[in-house]
């Protein structure tokens, strides 16, 4: 049972995790839910990158780069956008994550498609100035470093070129991170590695890293998408095969795994029990920023 004994060692477990540097590896779990990512993350999510997705200025023969593609919901809709004349580069870290986006590609018949296997910031760098006509990423934004992928990103995108980025809030899914929480004070010798996000505060934070030099916002927003989930099993199974605890899982002991998240299910079924609720609720923000054609530096 949970005691208020077991928060400090849960802060003094974590704080040592970070003075390790030994940091957790989201790309090996994001490997596993390839199979299962579409059927629960996009499925519940891909309402809320369309709004992203209806924004975005693409058009025929655009050279366009989607980062951290996962399997392809922006890759295939930029594909057949621009058209034969255009081209696609879709890059993510995850293997299984790309090898599930050529195969939905291959089966939709698109060869205007490269694919790239490397982590974001390491391709941009390798990218020719100005020589981009836009850059989709679509929830990866949180494992870069942002000072970074600005500079890139000011750097290939061509003048008139646009940059359209969504992501998870900080304050996402905070239900449930509450009660993860809860189990690792049960369980904080579970915790192996550290594990690092950089999620935004809200719309306005993006605006402000990202479209406070050569890029202009055009739309900023904050929105959320609940996921469905009735019992504790639920929300666990979604957990698992959604990608949502890409990272967490990898920083976990893997004999403690099944402890860790049978006694997540069992807090969850007693909240709700209760007559509590538990959200499993996405809040996320995003923006869509234009290259202006001539930067002012003011």
């Amino acid at each position: 049972m949970t005691t208020i004994w077991n928060a400090p060692k849960l802060l003094y477990r974590t704080a040592m995790l970070k003075l390790s540097n030994v940091k957790s590896d989201q790309t090996a779990d994001y490997n596993v839910a390839a199979a299962s990512y579409d059927d629960y993350y996009s499925k519940y999510l891909g309402k809320c990158a369309l709004e992203l997705w209806d924004k975005l200025p693409v058009t025929k023969g655009q050279y366009i780069l989607d980062l951290a593609c996962g399997t392809g919901f922006f890759t295939e809709k930029l594909a057949e956008k621009v058209g034969q004349n255009g081209e696609i580069v879709a890059v993510d870290l995850s293997i299984g994550m790309l090898e599930r986006n050529k195969e939905k590609a291959a089966e939709q018949n698109l060869s205007n498609i490269s694919f790239v296997h490397s982590d974001a910031i390491s391709y941009l760098s390798n990218v020719a100035d100005k020589s981009v006509d836009g850059v989709v990423c679509g929830w990866g934004i949180c494992y870069m470093d942002h000072v970074q992928l600005l500079r890139e990103l000011e750097r290939v995108v061509k003048p008139g070129g646009f940059i359209g980025l969504i992501e998870n809030k900080a304050s996402s899914l905070k239900d449930v991170s509450d009660i993860f929480t809860k189990v690792l004070m049960d369980y904080p010798e579970a915790m192996i590695k550290d594990v690092v996000l950089h999620l935004p505060k809200n719309k306005d934070y993006l605006v402000k890293t990202f479209c406070r030099g050569e890029f202009k916002s055009e739309y900023a927003w904050d929105g959320e998408g609940i996921v469905p989930c009735k019992t504790g099993e639920d929300v666990a199974e979604y957990m698992l095969k959604s990608g949502a605890s890409a990272g967490f899982l990898n920083a976990l002991e893997k004999t403690k795994v099944t402890q860790v998240f049978e006694t997540f299910i069992t807090y969850v079924d007693q909240r709700l029990a209760a007559g509590k609720k538990v959200e499993v609720k996405h809040e996320f923000c995003a923006v869509v920023g234009v290259k202006a054609y001539q930067y002012s530096g003011l």
